[in-house]
């Protein structure tokens, strides 16, 4: 028996066709929400990510990140600056007959891909990674996976100041 996972998870490497796409690897496309269907069924958005990556939101995690940016104070200049970077280079994608995702050329550009790809599952998001830049940001990131773990996980749960 084969269980779908709930989110998205793993890390996967795939190569950028001379048109732009790549395939979404099929453990991504089986995970599966909280309604127990494929997160992908509902549509995709791909922008900019953080850290040099081009994230992919499901409609699902999309809807609630719109919810909260309408939160925002449009007045203040961060979240104005944030807002035209996020948005401008914002696509709607989907997967063809093959599982395949065509990247914007903007999107390509911003994130530096080239033929070979990193596809990382996030649980609620799917990041796409220069294989090297990927590797440098690991590199940059200061303290131990276990230390990031204590910070973000113990006590009462609540984040870090």
């Amino acid at each position: 028996m084969v269980r779908l996972l709930t989110g998205f998870y793993g890390k996967y490497q795939t190569t950028l066709d001379d048109k732009g796409r790549f395939a979404l690897p099929a453990k991504l496309r089986a995970a599966t929400g909280p309604a127990k269907k494929p997160l992908v069924d509902d549509g995709l958005i791909l922008t900019k990510g953080l850290e040099g990556c081009l994230t992919l939101y499901p409609e699902v995690e999309w809807s609630e990140i719109q919810r909260r940016f309408a939160s925002l104070n449009f007045t203040r200049k961060d979240f104005r600056y944030f807002s035209r970077r996020f948005y401008s280079v914002a696509s709607v994608v989907s997967l063809d007959r093959n599982g395949r995702i065509l990247v914007p050329s903007p999107l390509i550009e911003e994130a530096h891909l080239k033929k070979e790809l990193l596809v990382i599952g996030v649980n609620r998001w799917i990041e796409v990674w220069n294989p090297e830049r990927y590797a440098y940001y690991l590199e940059q990131f200061t303290g131990s996976y276990e230390e990031v773990a204590e910070r973000l996980l113990a006590g009462d749960g609540q984040q870090p100041e």
